[in-house]
């Protein structure tokens, strides 16, 4: 599924795949037994695996050719950034309120970058320049 991004553009790629994040998060905040986890777990698995890419891809169609090398570099800042903070915010609330609610924020992450992602981008898909 790695050529995706490339063939059908990063943001209906990254769209779609957030919705498939978001729909293995809620499986995983109220699966009820390890089969609905495990299969919350696939859809997250899936959905995310497409996400870092698609957005990439995004970030290399937005600007100039000269400019692809600091694009790279603050993109990979952010995700770098990103990945440092969840860790020990899911931590605390998972701390405060139990393992459900990591991944109801998850959800609402998912959520929320999907809604940004299809109404935040403005512009229009530029996929095809």
């Amino acid at each position: 599924l790695g050529k995706l991004p490339d063939q059908l553009g990063g943001r209906q790629v990254a769209l779609v795949s957030l919705v498939v994040e978001a729909l293995g998060q809620g499986l995983l905040w109220i699966a009820p037994d390890p089969v609905f986890a495990l299969a919350g777990a696939t859809l997250t698995g899936l959905g995310f695996s497409l996400v870092f890419p698609s957005m990439g891809v995004e970030a290399m169609r937005r600007v100039p050719a000269q400019s692809r090398g600091v694009a790279v570099g603050g993109f990979l800042a952010f995700v770098d950034v990103t990945a440092a903070v969840t860790g020990p915010l899911a931590g605390l609330l998972i701390g405060a309120l139990g393992y459900r609610s990591a991944f109801l924020a998850g959800l609402a992450a998912c959520v929320a970058s999907a809604a940004l992602i299809a109404f935040g981008m403005g512009g229009g898909d530029r996929s095809q320049t």
